[in-house]
């Protein structure tokens, strides 16, 4: 029986899940209408970008203690040279990172200082929305990520060849031409729960390809179109995934360490994914921050731990970069809630088996300030110029623009 539009609407909608939308889509004639799966090219470098949002503190996370002018700054805020975990004579790093210090210490962390962008904008969306597109003149409707995959893999037919983790979206994948799919949990991720019987499910499914086919179509409509049919292409090919991935290493339980175990996952059970994002908020420390920025960086210090180990223990360490940002530092002063204020550059955290590590760049002056904010050493299109031209070895030119400066930490 032909399942009428309306009944569609009805059962369709009480049978999605958060697209993590979930069943494996069949023709009539029982074969898969995605067949073939992720792509078999599983060995290229994969790039992990993770976003810090609300601003974090660069200042308490890479810490001058060999400048006086920061504990003038910062009389409750300071950390005693005797806690931080010295990286030279000069810089260390806040105490709860105590997982990134060995990192460094063993070469695979770069560290990349005063990083920012010309004329900072002290608002957290526009600021982010600077960093998702690296446009820091304009408004742009595309991101960075998005622009490299339409350039550098736009023969790459892999629906998961780039892939969000987690609850939100970032617009550095912002895209007229393509989606990407966000995954919050593979087990969640379907079209159809799984519970429905076969028959519903195929007359469910054969609705939905007939409502999003690109055939008979209003023009307006093929963009709307084009999307549904990704979305379901996503879902068969997370279904299609090896079951090869063995935990050997035991996370924390936060979302923040789930989302990095779900990338090592989708990596194992070989899903071809070149470019992955993950977020963790809860940086805005205009108060109390001694207490809270601790336990944000505990958070991403034993996460990123767990997640490195298990690179290792997968054998996928020097196939990863991780790229660690967040939209813009704090200022130097504390101000009287026990917190500091929106600011400009800070540091990027750049980790994986091939990156050279190090101190990169100059830490910024803390006395010669820009009304109150750190002048910014680094142009943050440089790390990714990097990144795209010697990691991903895409087309940075096509990414950005024009070229930028080449760093040496790859």
């Amino acid at each position: 029986m032909k399942l009428t539009r309306r009944e569609f609407l009805l059962k369709g909608t009480a049978m999605f899940a958060t697209l993590s939308l979930g069943g494996i889509l069949f023709t009539e004639t029982g074969r898969s209408i995605f067949a073939g799966g992720a792509s078999d090219d599983v060995d290229e470098p994969v790039l992990v970008v993770v976003q810090l949002s609300g601003g974090n503190d660069g200042i308490n996370t890479l810490i001058p203690y060999g400048q006086g002018v920061y504990y003038d700054s910062r009389p409750t805020l300071a950390y005693q040279q005797k806690d931080v975990l010295a990286l030279d004579y000069q810089v260390g790093l806040h105490p709860s990172l105590s997982g990134l210090s060995d990192l460094f210490k063993n070469g695979n962390m770069a560290i990349i200082q005063g990083v920012g962008y010309p004329e900072p904008d002290h608002s957290h969306f526009r600021s982010m929305e600077i960093w998702q597109t690296a446009e820091p003149a304009k408004i742009s409707r595309s991101g960075w990520l998005a622009r490299y995959i339409e350039s550098s893999l736009r023969d790459n037919a892999n629906p998961l060849k780039a892939v969000q983790v987690g609850a939100a979206g970032s617009k550095a994948f912002a895209s007229e031409k393509m989606s990407f799919p966000v995954i919050q949990s593979l087990e969640s991720y379907h079209v159809i729960d799984p519970k429905t019987p076969m028959m519903d499910k195929n007359r469910i499914t054969k609705a939905f390809l007939d409502m999003y086919s690109d055939q008979n179509q209003m023009e307006q409509l093929r963009v709307v179109s084009g999307r549904g049919y990704e979305a379901y292409k996503s879902v068969e090919a997370i279904q299609s995934l090896t079951a090869s991935y063995a935990n050997k290493v035991e996370y924390p339980k936060t979302n923040f360490a789930s989302d990095l175990q779900l990338v090592v996952k989708l990596l194992a059970g070989k899903s071809g994914t070149r470019v992955f994002n993950v977020q963790v908020g809860g940086f805005d420390d205009h108060a109390d921050e001694k207490e809270q920025h601790a336990r944000v960086l505990t958070q991403v210090d034993q996460g990123l731990t767990a997640f490195y180990k298990d690179l290792e223990a997968q054998g996928l360490q020097d196939r990863v970069a991780i790229m660690m940002f967040s939209e813009f530092g704090r200022r130097v002063k504390e101000n009287g809630s026990g917190g500091t204020d929106h600011g400009t550059a800070a540091p990027m955290f750049v980790i994986g088996g091939k990156v050279k590590g190090g101190l990169y760049g100059a830490y910024p002056s803390l006395s010669n300030l820009d009304n109150g904010d750190l002048k910014y050493e680094v142009d943050f299109r440089s790390v990714y110029s990097t990144l795209v031209d010697h990691w991903l070895k895409g087309d940075a030119s096509a990414v950005l623009g024009k070229p930028y400066e080449s760093l040496k930490f790859i």
